[in-house]
């Protein structure tokens, strides 16, 4: 017996014209800092008609799972068409679009729409399904919302930056240093604490308390992946309370220059936060210069430690 298609749609209003919200749905690179459930986006293929790409995500009870889509996208209407290139087996096939509608004084209606198959071995899936959907696109949509509407648009509260350590032994064992998580409370010196848990897929919750330069703790909780080409990507799910979002790589190279590490980070400011714990005449800029300061000082250290053990890997 064949398995019927479900349909789900959500939608809501934000005070931003349509082109500004499609143009943040076209731009999966931002999604990890975007969307809460988006840990990772793997772009494959793109062009100006659509693009093909890989997600990891977490869906029921927070475990991450990946999948690949294509999309095809019409800029005229704003929209954005979706269809998954094979069966999940937590979904099915699924497909969906967005669509982002124009109101008076320039704001958009943004409609999500989903349809599936549901696998026909899961009784439950229907209902699971339309659980996920609903508690997802909501969450995407309001945060469509908030991101649409930042004051002086997205690149003022947005920051990307890659600092690269040679290495003094193999690439290698940096790696193995930087995934085993577990470990750092005994080798990382701004590192207070850290509880790890791998999930089934591979994918790393880890949750870490570190100790500031005044010797403040703070708290925050990420996942994290190993992709196939080695890097380590990850993505906070509780970011500090200055942020928006968080996402950042690791990245191990081995060329006849030498072997090194790189450390990524991409973030995402929130006013709100920015103005509570900096205070409120601390302008954007300000606040990225600070945040990036200390996100870099740790991801530093680390990068140091990680240098010392290749070395000492390395000289046995």
């Amino acid at each position: 017996m064949t398995t019927p298609e479900i349909h789900a749609r959500h939608e809501i209003e934000t005070e931003t014209s349509p082109s500004a919200v499609y143009e943040l749905i076209t731009d999966v690179s931002l999604w990890p800092v975007i969307f809460r459930p988006t840990v990772h986006t793997q772009v494959l293929e793109r062009t100006e008609r659509g693009d093909r790409f890989e997600i990891w995500a977490t869906v029921a009870g927070g475990e991450v799972n990946s999948w690949r889509s294509r999309r095809a996208f019409d800029a005229a209407a704003r929209r954005v068409a979706f269809r998954q290139d094979h069966d999940n087996p937590l979904f099915g096939l699924m497909g969906g679009g967005w669509t982002c509608l124009p109101l008076p004084g320039d704001r958009t209606k943004v409609v999500l729409e989903h349809r599936f198959t549901p696998p026909p071995d899961q009784a439950d899936a229907r209902e699971r399904i339309a659980r996920d959907l609903d508690t997802n696109g909501a969450a995407e949509l309001e945060a469509l919302r908030t991101v649409s509407a930042l004051p002086g648009g997205l690149d003022r509260w947005r920051v990307t930056f890659t600092e690269t350590v040679a290495l003094s032994g193999p690439a290698e064992a940096a790696r193995e240093f930087v995934w085993a998580a577990d470990q750092w409370p005994q080798r990382l010196p701004h590192v207070a604490g850290l509880d790890l848990v791998e999930q089934a897929s591979g994918a790393q919750d880890m949750t870490m308390e570190t100790r500031a330069p005044d010797g403040t703790l703070h708290t925050t909780r990420s996942l994290r992946l190993l992709l196939p080409d080695g890097t380590i990507v990850y993505k906070q799910t509780r970011p500090p309370r200055a942020l928006l979002g968080h996402s950042g790589r690791w990245e191990f190279r081995s060329d006849p220059a030498g072997d090194s590490i790189s450390s990524t980070h991409t973030f995402l400011m929130d006013p709100a936060g920015v103005a509570e714990v900096f205070g409120p005449d601390v302008q954007a800029p300000e606040a990225a210069k600070r945040l990036q300061a200390a996100l870099s000082a740790n991801s530093r250290v680390t990068m140091q430690h990680a240098d010392r053990w290749s070395a000492s890997v390395g000289a046995r």
